[in-house]
């Protein structure tokens, strides 16, 4: 029997699909739904988040009732003379599906005439805002990337899911600029040096890296299609020492870099952690020393901090909430030598592992407030929703493990 999520931390379907769209320039999403349905897509993410500027077909009561088909071709069209874009991606809302509406014929109409239009179903009734990622993700490499020459050193970067991740953007920069560090090419797809280019490249790289199971697909796509291999990463690295071994797994799948040189980049990397860990180790004593922690955070983020934490700081984990659902099949790679790890994306039941944990700090979303209020203990936030705007400071990456340093530092102060 089913049963119902009380405040869950994403949106659905439809959302995910909506940010994905957004965060490509030239791409131009088309919501099918109800006005209401794109309009909380852009609530949802007030800070920092994607805006409410796309086109809509606005279904009423009217298209419910006879059909909503005519008025998505008409707004097809519209859009294509209105929006500048070369690809205009179709996402229907619960409205348009339950009432049968036949969007592919719509969309096919449109490519018949020449233009470029992908239709994807997107009901929030197909899953949550992760699941709208993976399924726009998906369906754009098998639909829209056609096969091309090689290109040596273009690494794939997939998994962190736009506007839904409070700090996609900033993990992808680091990603990118890692895997830069040490001789090869990041191909991010999405933020300021992605874009359709970047898209239809996919299909050119020489190795997929995914970085939560929600990229899982795509690189899985990618594989069947153009045979390029992927690596799974047990979530974000954080901290230097996790990176360093994520960069050596890509470093040896790539093909022909210049070892020696990414030898040098990867130490440096740790050493410019250790260098400033060691300026704040007396201000970490001070404030405590080692500490029981508490986690409520999607696979992108929970694994990775859970490492820092326990491996570089030596902390204690009293409580591990993944949040997001990931598919069965990829929660093994998560829980990578980690203790016993809880899956729930239900406020109620997280609160009460976390209330339940003892723990002397807690990183979560701002739903994490009440009770980390009532443990009297501070709060990290590093997960949506989030008052936190991250558009250039994330947590993954060796920055990201010390801009996580630095937030612990900053919020102890407090408490």
């Amino acid at each position: 029997m089913a049963a119902h999520l009380m405040r869950p931390r994403a949106g659905c379907a439809l959302h995910g699909a909506l940010y994905a769209a957004t965060a490509i320039d030239g791409v131009t999403p088309l919501v099918h739904a109800t006005p209401g349905c794109g309009v909380q897509a852009g609530l949802w993410q007030d800070v920092g988040g994607c805006g409410v500027s796309w086109p809509t077909s606005n279904l009423s009561e009217k298209h419910i009732v006879f059909g909503g088909a005519s008025r998505l071709r008409e707004q097809i069209k519209n859009t294509r003379g209105v929006v500048s874009s070369e690809i205009t991606v179709v996402l229907t809302g619960c409205p348009a599906e339950m009432i049968g509406d036949d969007v592919e014929a719509m969309a096919q109409e449109a490519r018949d005439a020449g233009d470029e239009v992908l239709d994807l179903a997107t009901a929030g009734f197909r899953g949550s805002a992760y699941h709208g990622y993976q399924s726009f993700l998906q369906a754009a490499v098998e639909r829209t990337v056609a096969p091309g020459v090689t290109r040596a050193g273009l690494v794939n970067i997939l998994g962190p899911v736009p506007h839904q991740d409070a700090t996609w953007l900033a993990e992808i920069e680091e990603l990118s600029r890692l895997i830069a560090g040490v001789g090869l090419i990041p191909n991010p797809i999405f933020g300021p040096f992605g874009g359709l280019s970047s898209l239809r490249a996919t299909a050119q790289a020489e190795l997929s890296v995914s970085l939560s199971p929600w990229g899982g697909a795509a690189v899985r796509a990618l594989d069947d299609r153009f045979g390029i291999p992927w690596i799974e990463s047990a979530g974000l690295p954080v901290g230097a020492a996790a990176t360093g071994a994520l960069l050596e797994r890509i470093v040896a799948a790539a093909g022909e870099v210049d070892d020696a040189a990414a030898r040098i980049f990867i130490d440096r990397e740790r050493q410019r952690e250790a260098y400033f860990i060691d300026r704040l180790l007396e201000t970490l004593y001070r404030q405590g020393g080692a500490r029981s922690f508490a986690v409520a955070l999607p696979s992108l983020h929970a694994g990775g901090i859970v490492r820092f934490l326990s491996r570089t700081l030596g902390w204690s984990p009293a409580a591990i909430v993944v949040t997001d659902n990931p598919p069965a099949e990829h929660r093994s790679t998560l829980e990578d030598e980690l203790p016993i790890v809880h899956y729930s994306e239900d406020d109620d039941e997280i609160a009460a592992l976390i209330g339940s944990s003892g723990a002397e700090i807690v990183f979560g979303s701002s739903l994490e407030r009440a009770v980390a209020d009532r443990l009297a203990v501070p709060l990290i936030e590093c997960a949506a929703p989030t008052r936190r705007l991250s558009l250039t400071s994330g947590f993954g990456g060796s920055r990201g493990g010390l801009t996580l340093l630095e937030a612990i530092v900053t919020a102890s102060d407090q408490a």
